[in-house]
């Protein structure tokens, strides 16, 4: 039986994977990615990302790259009942505070694509197609995984940990001792995606209509693609649904027939609210849809599969380098479950508002749109639990797990968005002056084992004296976040959010202090 060593072991090659054997590639540790199909997927699946997620996806695939495939969406996203009468527009084409357009659309199969090249440009990281996990076993300093090829090989991979990406039904998750929370929400729909064969302007480019004859969804599917959603109604079944002449019926109100396009695909997905009650135990980890499952009415899915990416990569680095014990992976399940749930229980708001097939029911609820007595759409959740900034006081620092800001900058000679020309990771970064200057050389000491890069924003890339490392705000956004926030120095984390913020600069010892108090417990006592 043939034997592989590696850091990490991933089972399953889907995005959130992708994403997290690239970022643990970039620090050179050594990978194998099991998936058991021999191929990609070559069809849609997920279509909208947001602009955090952007910013995540920007740590490994060049801008122009993003562009490229990224569909930005010029108007509102327009809820409208049966009568076509408006109900609701949610403006998507605002910039969002990561750097990118706040919503965006996308293929996924090209996404897919361009972050397989970002992952296999990593010489660490070794991606095995075709290979089917079919045993596990954990012992104290490692972990066995068996692996079986198409044919019908026998490997075993010695990992230090392994991360289960492989979707709902994971082979990882069933090996690992967790519970699972089921909301009780189940609904059939049937997704419909085509490819234009002229081009065309959508009007709305986002609809959501909430008609009880049919609840459905109408998104971009990418650049030249079009989705539809239709919600399948009481007395349907998966099979009556799941089928190409349904498909082509359904479309025919909305003018898209044989002739001016291309079913790509149609497949019947049930939609479920749900997640495992740990993502983590010992050296076994669950993320993505092995994790949670998200209905789609906030386009979250994927996203939220990413955010476990980016959580547990850094916190894996910091294990893998020696610099923390094991035990700060227990911050990633109370720090992604909260926040998930929330987008999973945000889903249902909105899912319990456009699934209505009663007709005196969508009445009412139309009434209450009609004279502005809609209820309050729950806000997008931010970090509340882990690794975030707790005052002495008891008091909320209100920015504390925000996200933080990404804007054009200049740095050392270069110019583009913060994280292409600076880098990410651990970042204290003012306004004011130096941050270095507010802080004792112990505390410097100690961000520096974390690799906390300090950074002076700037209006002028004159240097005020040696040492500094300045910024330029070559359009003047960063000034005006740190005006509108009453900031004066951030402190940000791996994933971007904002371990917290402090109004005076003179403060910022007090955000290192419980930084560094709240690492103490993780961190090996011979960095510390």
């Amino acid at each position: 039986m043939k034997q592989e060593m590696v850091d990490v072991a991933i089972v399953g090659y889907g995005p959130v994977a992708k994403l997290l054997a690239t970022s643990l590639g970039q620090k050179g540790w050594k990978v194998g990615v099991y998936e058991r199909f021999t191929e990609p997927f070559p069809l849609p699946r997920a279509v909208h990302l947001d602009d955090e997620v952007a910013r995540m996806l920007q740590s490994i695939i060049p801008k122009s790259e993003l562009e490229r495939i990224l569909q930005p969406v010029p108007d509102l996203y327009e809820w409208r009942n049966a009568d076509r009468h408006l109900l609701l527009g949610i403006d998507f084409s605002q910039a969002g505070i990561s750097g990118w357009p706040g919503h965006l659309f996308f293929n996924q199969p090209e996404l897919e694509r361009v972050m397989d090249v970002a992952c296999r440009k990593q010489p660490s990281v070794n991606v095995r197609m075709g290979n089917e996990a079919i045993e596990l076993k954990e012992f104290d300093d490692h972990v066995e995984l068996i692996v079986k090829d198409i044919q019908g090989e026998v490997r075993t991979i010695h990992a230090k940990y392994v991360v289960g990406c492989d979707g709902a039904n994971s082979f990882v998750r069933k090996n690992m001792d967790t519970t699972i929370t089921d909301l009780g929400f189940a609904a059939d729909w049937l997704v419909v995606d085509i490819v234009t064969k002229e081009e065309r302007e959508w009007n709305p480019m986002n609809l959501q209509l909430c008609d009880p004859a049919r609840p459905t969804t109408v998104v971009s599917g990418g650049p030249g693609k079009r989705r539809w959603e239709f919600m399948a109604l009481p007395g349907e079944t998966k099979e009556d649904l799941n089928n190409e002449d349904v498909a082509w019926r359904l479309l025919e109100p909305w003018n898209i027939n044989s002739s001016n396009a291309v079913l790509e695909r149609h497949a019947v997905y049930t939609f479920k609210a749900l997640w495992a009650n740990e993502w983590q135990k010992g050296r076994l980890i669950l993320a993505g849809d092995a994790a949670h499952l998200t209905p789609p009415f906030m386009g979250q899915g994927m996203c939220s599969g990413l955010r476990d990416s980016m959580n547990v990569a850094w916190k894996l680095d910091l294990i893998l380098s020696g610099r923390a014990a094991e035990s700060i992976l227990e911050t990633y399940t109370a720090e992604r479950k909260p926040h998930n749930r929330e987008v999973v229980e945000a889903a249902l708001f909105l899912g319990n508002v456009i699934c209505v097939t009663d007709p005196e029911a969508a009445r009412k609820r139309d009434e209450v749109f009609f004279t502005g007595r809609v209820p309050e759409f729950p806000e997008f959740p931010f970090l509340t639990e882990g690794i975030l900034y707790q005052s002495e006081d008891g008091k909320d620092n209100k920015y504390t797990g925000k996200l933080s800001f990404q804007g054009q900058v200049e740095y050392r000679g270069q110019t583009g968005l913060f994280d292409d020309v600076v880098g990410n990771g651990w970042t204290i970064m003012s306004p004011v002056n130096d941050p270095k200057k507010a802080l004792s050389e112990e505390q410097i000491g100690f961000l520096e084992v974390i690799g906390v890069k300090f950074i002076e924003i700037s209006e002028t890339s004159e240097t005020k004296e040696a040492g500094s490392d300045i910024v330029v705000d070559i359009d003047g956004k960063y000034k005006q976040y740190f005006k509108e926030t009453g900031l004066e120095a951030v402190v940000v984390r791996p994933d971007f959010y904002l371990f917290g913020g402090i109004e005076s600069l003179t403060d910022l010892p007090l955000l290192v202090e419980d930084l560094s108090k709240q690492m103490s417990r993780f961190l090996i006592p011979a960095t510390a």
